[in-house]
């Protein structure tokens, strides 16, 4: 599978920052996303940072049978996420959630496959609150840790938690496997 397909919102996401002045920034690795997702076989994604929905739909490109729940506070975004996934067919995968990230994911399952965090530097009990909603041996792909404060990368580094999962965006993304008790 491939990302080509998405990449006009990629480049649409980059267009609307410019004029929105907002913080939708667009992941730079969409294709890699969507390989190593692809190797977790997943059936249920959770995304936590919408923007235009170029992420949900390379997330959801992974396995032809699976379904993205993604969260978005913005309500211009989430328009314009609807529209695109519409767009390229995935309206029936993918589900847009419009609020704040804490309200939403409380409404929502446990028990996903995959969770892609690409929101504003994740605080450590976000984190531990997104290592209950994964099933045992699922992956957390955790962009923007750059903005977290040390005690994030201190929680990924648990192995009572995680076993390392990898790297994407050249270390940008860390990728995290919650243990199996």
């Amino acid at each position: 599978m491939n990302e080509s397909q998405f990449r006009f919102i990629q480049e649409m996401t980059r267009e609307h920052r410019s004029k929105h002045g907002c913080m939708a920034y667009t992941y730079s690795d969409g294709q890699g996303l969507l390989e190593l997702a692809s190797t977790f076989k997943p059936e249920k994604i959770l995304e936590l940072g919408t923007a235009l929905g170029y992420t949900a739909c390379c997330l959801a490109a992974a396995n032809a049978n699976c379904t993205v729940d993604t969260i978005e506070a913005d309500p211009v975004h989430v328009k314009i996420a609807r529209e695109n996934i519409t767009q390229v067919g995935l309206a029936d995968r993918i589900k847009v959630h419009q609020g704040y990230f804490n309200d939403v994911i409380k409404t929502l399952d446990n028990e996903y496959d995959i969770i892609f965090f690409d929101g504003l530097a994740p605080d450590p009990s976000f984190l531990q609150l997104l290592h209950g909603k994964l099933r045992d041996g699922g992956a957390l792909f955790c962009a923007n840790l750059h903005f977290a404060g040390a005690g994030s990368e201190q929680f990924l580094n648990d192995k009572t938690y995680w076993i390392s999962g990898g790297q994407l965006e050249d270390g940008g993304t860390r990728v995290v496997i919650k243990v199996t008790r």
